[in-house]
């Protein structure tokens, strides 16, 4: 059986598909993370307040729960990452750097996702290609 685990469950997308991979995979196969704690999703499975930027827990987290998948969804937006681009790049960089880290240390398959803002105004619109023009105009992006 597979085990997943959601950087960043807290979030948008992170809850979306924290819920839908509980129903398709089981509640306990599913582990929920997130820096700050999230009631809703410790009700339906496990779930661990955990800061992406601590290699150490992170580490701890996915042999303890036997994680093959990470999903890595934690980052700063735009709004809060203009406010203090250092600190989005601290933390946007960070974040994937440790799950890039735990995942060859612990044999794992890794999603991260990219977003639409690492596109930018120049960027074709309609049917983008897999190869473009990318200028971003946002720390985010």
């Amino acid at each position: 059986m597979k085990r997943f685990l959601i950087v960043g469950a807290g979030g948008q997308i992170g809850s979306e598909l924290t819920s839908l991979l509980r129903k398709l995979y089981g509640n306990s196969n599913v582990v929920a993370a997130d820096v700050r704690e999230c009631k809703d999703l410790a009700q339906d499975g496990p779930f661990v307040t955990m800061n992406a930027l601590d290699a150490q827990t992170y580490g701890y987290t996915v042999n303890k729960y036997r994680i093959d998948t990470i999903f890595n969804l934690g980052a700063l937006l735009s709004a809060v990452g203009e406010k203090d681009p250092q600190l989005a790049w601290s933390i946007n960089m960070g974040a994937l750097m440790n799950s890039l880290d735990v995942s060859r240390q612990y044999e794992c398959k890794l999603f991260t996702p990219s977003s639409i803002g690492a596109f930018g105004p120049d960027s074709p619109k309609r049917h983008t290609p897999q190869d473009t023009i990318m200028r971003p105009t946002t720390i985010y992006g």
